[in-house]
């Protein structure tokens, strides 16, 4: 039977968000200010998810994992400090944004961030690989959903839409529906239908109507 994988519906709305970020980054005007501004608000949105990512996993990933297997976290920890600082030295940048820095500028910037990426993707395949496994070790399916219930009460409504927005298009219908479930489960009926409103943004019909008859 499929296990639980906690890590896979963030690593997939971000794989999501870095792409579509990359994408609008290497296409972008940087000498025109309408043109910037949309690529800061995309920058915003997929920062504050990497951000909203570490903190959480930091807490409801790692600080479990710790009090079952001391010690196996220590290397992800460090690596998520050094992650923040890259972070938080390219949102900088593309916040500074506005219309008057060169194409050759806003290229750089674009093979910065595409650099970036390349690191991202690389620290959370090695989480998928190792650290998935080690949690689905430590824990049953039942406490890893109860993690992520954890994180959806615990999280901003604004940044939980966020989050399946770039989630939900990068996931299998079951596994969309499994998540849905468990937020229908202790989301009151208003939060849960503008859930699903968000949803219906961003994938076809057939899609949404496939997640909704799986969900219980």
């Amino acid at each position: 039977m499929d296990r639980l994988k906690s890590l896979d519906p963030p690593h997939k709305g971000l794989r999501n968000a870095l792409g579509k970020l990359a994408l609008l980054a290497g296409k972008t005007d940087y000498t025109s200010l309408s043109s910037v501004t949309l690529l800061k608000e995309l920058a915003n949105e997929v920062f504050h998810l990497l951000k909203d990512h570490t903190a959480t996993e930091n807490k409801f990933i790692l600080a479990p994992l710790e009090q079952r297997n001391p010690g196996f976290t220590k290397n992800y920890y460090s690596d998520h400090e050094a992650i923040d600082q890259l972070e938080q030295n390219l949102l900088d940048r593309f916040l500074s944004l506005d219309g008057k820095q060169t194409n050759d500028e806003g290229h750089q910037l674009y093979l910065d961030f595409c650099n970036f990426q390349s690191h991202y993707l690389e620290h959370i395949n090695e989480e998928d690989s190792i650290l998935e496994l080690e949690m689905q070790k430590h824990f049953t399916d039942e406490e890893l959903m109860q993690h992520q219930i954890e994180i959806m009460q615990e999280m901003s409504f604004d940044t939980l839409l966020l989050w399946f927005k770039y989630i939900v298009p990068s996931r299998r219908p079951d596994e969309n529906a499994q998540v849905l479930t468990g937020f229908k489960s202790v989301a009151p009926e208003s939060a849960y239908n503008t859930v699903l409103n968000t949803i219906k943004e961003e994938v076809r019909e057939s899609e949404m109507q496939a997640i909704l008859s799986l969900v219980k």
